[in-house]
């Protein structure tokens, strides 16, 4: 249940305009995704079990959106032109072809 509830990180895409776009990369673009906040919830895996559960959730859960942000770019590499985290999305795309 504490997994599921890491969903809820989600809400912050309501901050931004337009809520849904298909091909934006959600990594270091809104507030609960960024780099600042990924450090956060890493900090949250030497605390206790709870706070574990939730960090790893947390992590998971931005694995995922990062898993997400490749595929687009090997899909339609113009798409993350504008991208916050574009480079990173190009050095992983990199890292893994080679």
């Amino acid at each position: 249940m504490i997994l599921l509830a890491t969903m809820l990180v989600d809400l912050d895409h309501l901050l931004a305009t337009p809520i849904f776009s298909p091909n934006r990369c959600s990594i270091n673009f809104h507030p609960l995704h960024t780099y600042y906040a990924m450090a956060a919830y890493a900090a949250m895996l030497f605390l206790p079990k709870t706070y574990k559960i939730i960090g790893l959730g947390l992590l998971l859960h931005m694995l995922t959106d990062l898993n997400d942000c490749v595929m687009t770019y090997l899909n339609c590499p113009q798409c993350l032109n504008k991208a916050s985290a574009r480079e990173l999305v190009k050095w992983l795309v990199t890292a893994t072809n080679a």
